[in-house]
């Protein structure tokens, strides 16, 4: 059994994966992609990859990684991400082999980003700011989250670790997905054709679900006249769950208060776009999930993934489909990057 490990922890792993194989009594060589994309070892033949996260930070040994995905004997690969919208994951799929994503991994740091921006529009951060700037001193009166109703689309991992903070603060929680769940941080679970009921009640949407085929443009004119002018739309999902030209409308003419988005139809966003001028609009570059701890947590469930697969159990986080039919196009980073 071959295995090949990436990413800034790869020595590290391969003493704890020589553990793993020794207990499970199976012979293994382990190769490493370096930062420099050079295997240590011929990588041909690897039935196992790990694909880090922090791999993804260095363009030559992407290449490299990326040309290892076509290899015929690949039996299963752990991903970076929560997202398969990427096309390069579907085939993965269709050739046989099998795959698991990070879900889980990213939920405490992109909870912790979604309520540093909830802070910051219900505490009118930008407004004290100027005013420091200006050495202006007048008293905002800004307001308080525990008269407010925070609606989850996508109640995941990253939803209930958003719906938790959300009760600490004293919000009123509404989620919606598309099998019911209960769950202690939730007020009240709302079916997916209800959705509308979310968002006519909600202050703050997060969108947090999937990017598939029937997710695809969810939230669009419609929904987002259904939103109060005092809500504010968070997007942590990928920026084609949203009909971007609706939002900016809706941003322009005030019909909602706000957005914040970490992830948008094309990124890098191209320097004309209207979103980097509206007042109203906060962007991030894409960075929501990023952890100093999210490459240790990766490695802990490949780790305990890797002893799953050589007893034949069930893998957690498998992937059986990404919801797309095949897509032939080139990655880019504006198909949802292997990190989010």
């Amino acid at each position: 059994m071959k295995i090949c490990l990436t990413g800034d922890h790869a020595e590290e792993m391969r003493l704890r994966v020589d553990e793993i194989l020794d207990s499970a009594g199976v012979g293994g060589e382990i190769v490493i992609l370096d930062s420099e994309g050079t295997f240590d070892r011929d990588p041909s033949g690897t039935e196992i990859l790990y694909f880090s996260m922090s791999v993804t930070k260095y363009a030559a040994a992407m290449k490299p990684l990326l040309a290892l995905l076509e290899e015929p004997k690949l039996g299963w690969m752990q991903g970076p991400g929560a997202g398969v919208d990427h096309p390069i994951w579907q085939p993965i799929l269709d050739r046989g082999a099998r795959l698991t994503n990070a879900s889980g991994i990213h939920s405490e740091p992109i909870a912790q980003y979604i309520f540093t921006y909830v802070l910051h529009w219900e505490r009118d951060v930008a407004r004290h700011l100027a005013q420091q700037d200006a050495r202006h001193w007048e008293v905002i009166r800004s307001g308080d989250l525990g008269s407010k109703t925070l609606g989850i689309v996508g109640y995941g991992g990253i939803g209930q670790a958003t719906g938790r903070v959300g009760k600490a603060f004293g919000m009123r929680v509404l989620g919606t997905r598309r099998t019911a769940i209960e769950d202690p941080a939730l007020d009240r679970f709302v079916p997916l054709d209800s959705l509308h009921d979310l968002l006519a009640e909600s202050h703050y949407v997060v969108l947090c679900m999937p990017l598939c085929d029937d997710t695809r443009g969810m939230i669009a004119e419609r929904e987002l006249a259904t939103m109060g002018e005092d809500a504010v739309l968070i997007n942590v999902a990928r920026g084609g769950v949203v009909d971007e030209p609706a939002l900016i409308d809706a941003l322009r003419n005030r019909t909602i208060r706000g957005a914040t988005l970490d992830v948008v139809s094309e990124e890098p966003l191209p320097s004309d776009s209207p979103l980097w001028s509206l007042e109203n609009c906060v962007l991030t570059p894409h960075d929501a999930g990023y952890s100093p701890l999210g490459d240790e947590r990766l490695g802990a469930l490949f780790l305990d993934n890797l002893g799953r697969y050589l007893r034949s159990e069930p893998l957690r986080n498998e992937i059986l489909t990404t919801g797309f039919a095949t897509r032939s196009a080139a990655p880019n980073r504006s198909d949802g990057g292997a990190s989010g």
